[in-house]
């Protein structure tokens, strides 16, 4: 009986030492990814671009511009990979860009009041393009209202936002500065739209968006949106391009007299092993 018995624990005991052995690779495997995916750099390519100038066929142009780009954001200084409260803390906040330096002349009463009110009304976001079919998107867009209120009539303001991703909950990173933009009243003709590729680094996960909605002039956040005020900036399911490569299956087809072979030289292996 204590032979058993020792059998026993000895078997329990290597059974353990595999458990552990097995644990120990699935961590250190685990690490070894996490420690792979953080040393990744996040490159992504955005353009943004007011609704009124975007037809389905200039939205797809521009998703197809990202997706060919060259240079990501993040090497243009449009995207940062800092933290939101790495920005705050800042002592040179970020700026938006003008293209035409006469974005404001058509505009008599655009505002440098400092005392108006501004607000993001909504927002809402696509997603583009899922080409591995694994229910994860590479490209993918924002869309936002943002109005500004006064005691004057038809109030115009010029304004910029910085777009934040979060995975899973984790800290809010910049990927996104906007042109600078005019914005009128509470009027959703002056909607903004944000379209956006993930080229590499961003493992296929649910994000988060936020937007940081600045005035033009002035160094402080005059709005804010996220997926705390609306569900269509929450758990977006994105990866980027290198997460995003259509599976293809190849099927080697082999000769009738190849398995022919292979058969016979199974069956002579066999014997042998009968013999002995």
């Amino acid at each position: 009986m204590l032979i058993i018995n020792n059998k026993a624990q000895i078997t329990l005991l290597n059974s353990l030492k595999k458990h552990l052995l097995l644990l120990t690779v699935s961590l250190l495997t685990f690490t070894q990814a996490m420690a792979n995916e953080s040393s990744i750099e996040k490159y992504s390519v955005s353009q943004g671009i007011s609704t009124q100038d975007l037809s389905e066929q200039a939205r797809k142009m521009i998703i197809a511009e990202t997706q060919r780009a060259n240079i990501p954001d993040q090497l243009k200084g449009k995207a940062t990979a800092k933290t939101r409260v790495e920005i705050f803390n800042s002592d040179k906040p970020l700026v938006g860009t003008t293209k035409k330096s006469t974005l404001s002349r058509s505009y008599n009463n655009l505002s440098q009041d400092y005392s108006v009110d501004f607000a993001i009304y909504g927002a809402t976001s696509f997603l583009q393009d899922d080409y591995d079919g694994d229910g994860f998107y590479q490209t993918f867009s924002v869309l936002f209202d943002a109005d500004i209120y006064s005691y004057t009539e038809n109030q115009v303001g010029e304004v910029y936002a910085l777009l934040y991703i979060s995975k899973n909950g984790g800290p809010w990173t910049h990927y996104f500065t906007t042109d600078d933009f005019i914005i009128e009243a509470d009027t959703d003709l002056d909607e903004y739209e944000v379209i956006t590729t993930f080229l590499s680094g961003y493992s296929s996960d649910y994000y988060d968006v936020l937007i940081d909605l600045y005035q033009v002039g002035y160094s402080d956040i005059v709005a804010t949106y996220s997926s705390d005020d609306s569900n269509a900036l929450y758990a977006l399911p994105l990866e980027s391009a290198d997460y995003d490569e259509p599976y293809i299956e190849v099927i080697e087809v082999s000769s009738g007299g190849s398995i022919s072979m292979l058969i016979l030289f199974l069956l002579y292996v066999f014997s042998i092993r009968i013999k002995k």
